[in-house]
């Protein structure tokens, strides 16, 4: 198992290989979290590595996610919908379908060693109670995407989805909200509270902080982007350039991802009214008619002077980038994922048949990326028994990829 860190000027090291491991200052080799760029199993000169991926393919090698305080040696069924950097940390959220100890809470990822803390289940401030949102916000919402609040230092922004089946409206909330030009219940942006446990940085600060919703938003769309009332294909990205913020729609009625903008500001948490997204006319590739190519992921980095969106996309193991400022310049990765096997009776690395991505955050010149294991599908990564158990708790992995290493493999769209 590899432990030694490399140094930032060997940038074609570029992913890690090893399963969950500690790192401390103490380690040999050791690197600030900012500078921090693991080892690619590729570089081992390993023809079991090297067979995995096609040329055409970026080979992106996963690390288990591990709870601080468990030996199982994966992270049970957190289902991370969204990634963001936070403080040398990355920070993620999870959506309806994960585990009931998992919902409604931060989880706070060491970008080192992928182990994880994670904060209380947030509660709701004095100022919301009474929002049109919180009976939906206080039973089991799907929260897509997460993305640090440019505008607060201890603050996040997510998104729900799907609340057709839980989220109830009292008639004057209906009356109310009722123009959404998609979904019969709003799509809502929400706004997370942290109380840090201390100054100080890295995944031990956060853990079972206090978390707390402190303002609600809900969306109205363009009628012209034919967003059309879709429960669970709805916003499941978010990016922020500057105080701009992007939203990622997984599908319209066209079966096209698409992606809306609108712009923060001082008092725009102060309200719940609608908040009029604009459509950016941002075209991401759709290979077939019969079915999206969705967003599931979005993130934004600056490259050569230039502010970029990126994407995943969770069925087509793919990146998107497009120029913010120039719209037709744009990109696609192709990537193919690979999972470490832990068994003794295991082949050290195994090609994945379904990865998932939902989460993308990039800091430092690396992209680091999270999925949310498919549950009628995560099953076909089996290939050895002795993993079995890591599939079927749903149990997710982080990736890393350098920029330089996304744009050496970018083809032009």
């Amino acid at each position: 198992m590899q432990k030694k860190c490399v140094n930032l000027l060997l940038l074609s090291a570029v992913f890690c290989a090893s399963c969950a491991v500690q790192i401390t200052p103490d380690t040999p080799g050791y690197i600030d979290a900012q500078d921090y760029i693991p080892k690619h199993i590729v570089n081992t000169a390993s023809s079991e590595s090297r067979e995995l991926a096609t040329a055409s393919e970026l080979e992106v090698v996963g690390q288990w996610l591990t709870a601080i305080d468990d030996s199982l040696g994966f992270y049970i069924d957190p289902q991370p919908s969204g990634l963001t950097w936070y403080k040398n940390t990355l920070v993620s959220i999870s959506d309806a379908s994960a585990d009931a100890t998992q919902i409604k809470q931060l989880h706070f990822i060491d970008p080192h060693s992928s182990i994880v803390t994670k904060s209380q289940p947030y509660t709701i401030a004095p100022n919301v109670v009474d929002s049109c949102f919180t009976q939906y916000l206080l039973t089991k919402p799907d929260l897509e995407a997460l993305v640090k609040d440019p505008l607060s230092p201890d603050s996040f922004i997510t998104v729900t989805e799907d609340a057709s089946t839980l989220g109830k409206l009292s008639p004057a909330c209906k009356a109310k909200f009722s123009a959404t030009h998609s979904t019969s219940y709003p799509t809502v942006l929400v706004r997370l509270q942290l109380v840090p446990k201390s100054s100080d940085t890295g995944i031990q600060a956060f853990a079972n902080a206090p978390l707390q919703v402190t303002g609600v938003r809900a969306v109205q769309f363009p009628m012209s982007s034919e967003v059309g009332n879709f429960a669970n294909d709805g916003i499941e990205g978010l990016a922020i350039v500057g105080e701009q913020l992007f939203l990622g729609l997984e599908k319209n009625m066209h079966n096209q991802a698409r992606v809306f903008s609108t712009q923060l500001h001082d008092a725009f948490w102060q309200t719940e009214e609608f908040i009029a997204v604009q459509d950016t006319y941002i075209d991401y590739p759709n290979y077939a008619k019969t079915r999206p190519n969705p967003i599931n992921g979005l993130e934004t980095f600056t490259w050569n002077g230039q502010d970029w969106l990126i994407a995943a996309a969770r069925n087509d193991n793919e990146l998107w980038l497009v120029n913010v400022n120039n719209v037709t310049d744009k990109y696609k990765v192709k990537l193919k994922f690979i999972a470490p096997n832990i068994g003794a009776s295991c082949p050290r690395l195994s090609t994945m048949d379904n990865a998932s991505l939902e989460g993308v955050a990039v800091a430092n010149g690396v992209l680091y990326a999270v999925n949310d294991p498919w549950k009628k599908n995560y099953h076909k990564n089996i290939k050895c028994e002795e993993m079995r158990i890591f599939y079927e708790n749903s149990a997710p992995l982080l990736f890393k990829i350098t920029l330089e290493e996304v744009w050496q493999r970018a083809q032009k769209l």
